[in-house]
Formats: structure tokens, sequence, C-alpha cells
């Protein structure tokens, strides 16, 4: 063979060897790319289908988690931004829900159903009055958020304290939706408040029986089974859900309480510890634990976890009481004066709250005792609070004066000379 026709194979063969390659490669490529479309499409779905089997339950905690899995794989699905910004407000995070919307929007741009989620979010807010008009013939006509409607508009209106309202949404919740849980523990939360403890209590135990892992029916039961004085009872409810939620300071806490008031000061002291370890920045866990050294005569330790207590919750009027009569103990009066002169303050501001919100229940329609409650939330490092009464007085006399000036006092308070222009304009 000559030299030319040698050449000519070998370049065949190198160039037939190199297609194989690239055609091996091209297989592989697509084989790979397949492969990781058909896993992405199948984590998606299995996310998805245990996301809904919670939402069914409504267990939005897990729902998010699950949610939040899904997005892992498909981060520019704007179907579950929206889905994950529905879990996080009905289970109460609303900065959380906010976020997850805004970047729903940001794929999917302004659409029907993020329009109506940003009209609950606002609700459940508060903002009952602006949307209400347009919410209600969704409602009518079975819209398939018919009961996420009736439930944002629950939930406002008990955080603007609107109980006449929220009583008047409660009652259409439960009657198109009965086994709902957020309609069950806002009237059993209404009950506990209007001090009708068996009422709640039984409403609680109908709520479980239903969603047997429903976090707030489950610390509400505690509770009140606590108040009962049916100590045993309580302990055995707070520990079973600290088998579920460890390390969760609600639950802690009102164990800690309950074992201290059974007389297990050990296991209560236990337990204390493991909070304050997990949960160093909460002034109420250092002043529980306070109360166990005190109890064991540590009261140096003592003082210098309330002290730690009220440098991180200084509106505390408990802990005030605790670190006075505990500097008493040890001679030092002066400053212990002071703590027990900020508690007798706070604790007249509090009574007065009390006072304030029996006159709302009996005075719905009037907006005076809910700027009073503000203002008073305002002074005592409340402004989520002091911004709900307001709003609630604003909803019900949006032309009022006085809710005006008190907004103004607020926003100036927050630092939003804005709003505080705004609300200033509308008190002349």
């Amino acid at each position: 063979m000559s030299f030319a026709n040698q050449s000519a194979a070998i370049l065949g063969w190198c160039l037939a060897t190199r297609l194989r390659l690239l055609l091996c490669l091209l297989f592989l490529v697509s084989f790979t790319w397949l492969g990781w479309t058909v896993l992405e499409k199948a984590q998606v779905h299995r996310y998805q289908a245990l996301a809904e089997t919670a939402l069914a339950c409504f267990d939005f905690k897990e729902a998010l988690e699950d949610i939040q899995s899904a997005i892992s794989w498909q981060p520019r699905n704007p179907a579950l931004w929206l889905l994950a910004s529905q879990a996080a407000r009905r289970e109460g995070n609303v900065d959380e829900a906010a976020s997850f919307l805004k970047e729903y929007r940001r794929l999917a741009g302004s659409t029907p159903d993020g329009r109506l989620e940003g009209a609950l979010q606002a609700v459940q807010q508060g903002e009952i009055e602006a949307y209400v008009n347009d919410l209600l013939p969704k409602v009518d006509s079975g819209h398939p958020a018919a009961e996420q409607i009736l439930e944002a508009l629950t939930v406002g209106a008990v955080g603007v304290y609107r109980f006449d309202q929220a009583s008047f949404w409660i009652h259409h919740l439960l009657e198109k939706f009965p086994r709902n849980p957020i309609g069950l523990l806002t009237k059993a939360r209404m009950d506990d408040v209007i001090n009708k403890k068996e009422r709640a209590l039984e409403t609680c135990r109908k709520l479980l029986d239903e969603y047997p892992r429903n976090y707030g029916a489950r610390l509400l039961q505690a509770g009140l089974t606590k108040g009962a004085q049916r100590y045993p009872e309580a302990v055995g409810l707070y520990e079973d859900m600290l088998k579920d939620y460890p390390g969760d300071l609600k639950v802690q806490l009102g164990l800690v309480k309950t074992l201290v008031l059974l007389g297990e000061n050990e296991k209560a002291q236990s337990v204390a510890n493991t909070m304050t370890g997990v949960h160093p920045e909460s002034g109420e866990a250092w002043m529980e634990a306070s109360r166990l050294a005190q109890g064991n005569g540590k009261m140096e330790e003592a003082a210098s976890m309330l002290k730690r207590a009220a440098e991180l919750s200084p509106y505390d009027h408990e802990i005030h009481y605790q670190l006075g009569i505990c500097l008493e103990r040890l001679g030092k009066k002066e400053e212990a004066q002071k703590h027990l002169d900020r508690f007798r303050q706070i604790e007249g501001d509090m009574n007065r709250l009390d006072a304030l919100l029996k006159e709302v229940v009996n005075q719905p329609k009037d907006p005076k005792p809910r700027v009073e409650a503000g203002q008073i939330c305002l002074r005592n490092g409340q402004p989520d609070e002091s911004l709900r009464w307001l709003q609630g007085a604003l909803e019900i006399s949006p032309n009022d004066p006085a809710t005006h000036a008190a907004l103004t006092n607020f926003y100036e308070a927050m630092g939003d000379e804005n709003l505080a222009n705004f609300h200033r304009q509308k008190t002349r």
C-alpha cells in the first residue's frame, strides 16, 4: 500500500473514531440530561404529593418543608412559590409568606392567583374593609379558595381585636367547613380570652380528635389543663409535645412551670437547663430558671439570671418583680426599689389593658379603647400589638382624628416619616 493510501486509511479511521466518540459523548450527555430531568420531575412530584397530604391535614409547617424541598429541585417553578406563600400565610408566618409571594411575582408576573394571595395576606393582617367586598362573592360562588378566604377574614379580625367580626367569620367558616382547624382553634382561643375555659378545652379536644398533630390546639389544651390544676395530665401533654417539637420554647416553658407547681423541682431544673441553653435570648426562660435557683437558696445566681432576663425583656413586669424581690433578699434595697417601681408602672398598664379589652368586647364600635390600648402597647415595647390595636380602631372609624394622631406617634417612633406624615395630615 502506498504512503498516500496508508495516510488516507489512518485519517479515515481517526475521523470515524472521533465521530464515534462524539456520538458516544452526545448520547451520554443526552442520557444524563434525560435522567436528571426524570429524577427532577420525580422528586418534585414526590415532595408535592407529600405537601398536599400535609395540607389536607392542615399541617402547614410540614407542608412548607416539603414545598421548599420541591423548590430546591425546581427553583424557577412559580406554582411552587405560590404554594409556599399560601402555606406560610396559613401557618401565620407573615414575613415568610410575603417573601415567597414576591418571588412568585418575579417569576410569573401579575396573575389573578397572585393578586388573590396578596389580598389574603393583607386581610390576614387586619386590612379587611379594603378587600372584603371583592372576596365575599368568591366565597358565595364556591371559589376553590373559599375556605382560605374565610380563614383569612377570621384570623385578620382576631388580629386587630375585632371580636364581633371574628365571631361572625368563625360562624361562617365553620358553617361551610365544620372540620376547619383554624376556625376551631380561633374559637377555642376566643373562649379562653373571655374566660370560658371548659368550652375552650372541649373545642380543643374536638379539634385534636380530627387533627391530633395540630400544634396550636395541643399547646392550648396543655395550658388550659394546667390552668385547671390538673398538673400530672398537663405534664404528660407537654412531654408528648416535646417528642414532636424538641427544643420548642413555648412547650419547655409550659412544662417547667407545671413541674414546679407539681413540686418536681429536680425534673424542672433539668428542663430549665436545656431551655436556657437552647434559647439564651429568651428573658422568660431565664426568669423560670431563676425561680428554681431561688428555691434552692442560690440568690446571687438567681439575681444574675434575672438581670439577664431584664436586659432581654425590659418590659416584662413579672421579671422586674422577681428581680426586685431577689435584690431585697440580698439587701440591695435601692436597686430593688427601682425594679419594684418599674413593676408597678408596667403592671398598672397591663391592668388597664385588661380593662380596655373588656370595653372592646362590650363596645365593639368605639375606637377609643383601641387607641388607648395601642398607646399602652407602644410605650411598653410591643409595636406589633400596638399596630394591631390601632389598625382595628382605623377599621372601625377611618376618619377618627385621635386614631390618626396615635398612628402618627406610632410611625414616628418606628422611624417611618412617610406614614407619619400621611396620618398627621388626617388629623387636620
